[in-house]
């Protein structure tokens, strides 16, 4: 018998008997993941807040409306390569100081910073701009008091620049709602994932008509980028009954520095060994609390939101609950909404 023949007459059996090793492990391994997607069929949710009634303007503008999905930056200045260049030596220069102790406070860091502000300034940075505009708006001087910070921003927003709508509505908050939503309408149809994020929240919370919406908004935001939106995305597929897609959205977006995305995360501490109600979450999910000092770690970005000073943790310390343990902890929360097993 040829060598040729014992391998085609053996073949059937090597593959037989790696079926039949393998078995046990396929078997075992399916009725976790079915055990996990049967939370997506769980009856829908409405927290208290759910009560609210839309506000008037927030549906004067977005009752009806057609939304498209656009990127922000065809609707931003462009830069030439001398200001992209010296706003870059600005970020990387104040990212670096983030991690160094007294950074901000320090004068010569503070000179140095400066100097570099007013580099990309004179190269004709809108960016830097609109750092010093949002900066000086919330840390005035006599250089710069928040009155000419304030209308050097509109002067942006009325110019179309989306970041500046945005940045712009989100301070009349509170007393020109009408105001407010006019801007975030006018971002959004420029592209700005800010204005996106912000608006289909409040929709996923106030207007439940409008969720198609706000959901189409909140999946334009995340594909540019925007991890805040990840948040909104999570609580509109825990209400539709989606649970382990909300666990799955806010997984990604604690990873890309969403803070309320973290604070669902931490209930993940209820999984723990040696974990009581007397226990502070916080303790029990020491890799949270690291992605969290990361991203606190960032000023620039936490005062503009401006893409290019968005830092993201090294892969290495991302956070990814085992099936398992999600699989525990949504079987313990549908036991703490009085559901059946």
């Amino acid at each position: 018998m040829t060598l040729k023949c014992c391998l085609e007459k053996a073949f059937p059996l090597c593959v037989m008997t790696l079926v039949l090793l393998a078995l046990p492990k396929l078997i075992s391994a399916h009725p976790l993941s079915d055990k996990l997607e049967a939370f997506n069929n769980s009856a829908p949710f409405r927290p208290a807040s759910d009560d609210l009634s839309p506000n008037d303007a927030l549906l004067k503008y977005f009752k009806g409306k057609k939304f498209t999905c656009r990127n922000d930056v065809e609707f931003s200045p462009r830069e030439d390569a001398g200001a992209a260049q010296a706003l870059t030596e600005l970020v990387e220069y104040t990212a670096a100081g983030d991690h160094e102790e007294g950074f901000w406070l320090d004068a010569n860091h503070r000179q140095k910073r400066e100097e570099l502000l007013d580099a990309a300034l004179k190269a004709g940075s809108w960016k830097a701009a609109y750092l010093d505009n949002v900066w000086a708006i919330r840390y005035p001087s006599e250089d710069k008091p928040a009155e000419a910070a304030s209308a050097a921003l509109i002067k942006q927003a009325q110019d179309g620049v989306p970041i500046a709508l945005y940045k712009y509505s989100t301070y009349l908050f509170g007393w020109d709602d009408d105001s407010m939503y006019r801007l975030l309408n006018e971002a959004i149809d420029r592209g700005s994932p800010q204005a996106m994020a912000l608006v289909g929240g409040t929709i996923v919370m106030q207007a439940s008509p409008l969720w198609p919406l706000g959901n189409d908004m909140l999946e334009c935001a995340v594909s540019h980028g925007y991890a805040n939106a990840y948040h909104s995305l999570g609580v509109l597929a825990d209400m539709q009954g989606r649970r382990l897609d909300a666990y799955r959205l806010w997984e990604k977006g604690a990873n890309g520095g969403c803070g309320e995305c973290l604070s669902r995360m931490n209930e993940f501490a209820t999984m723990r060994r040696r974990y009581t109600p007397a226990t502070l979450k916080e303790e029990m999910t020491p890799e949270l609390q690291q992605i969290k000092t990361f991203y606190q770690k960032n000023f620039l970005y936490e005062l503009s939101e401006l893409p290019e000073t968005y830092l993201r943790i090294p892969e290495r310390l991302e956070f990814h609950p085992t099936d398992a343990e999600l699989l525990s902890l949504l079987k313990r929360q549908r036991i703490l909404r009085g559901e059946a097993d």
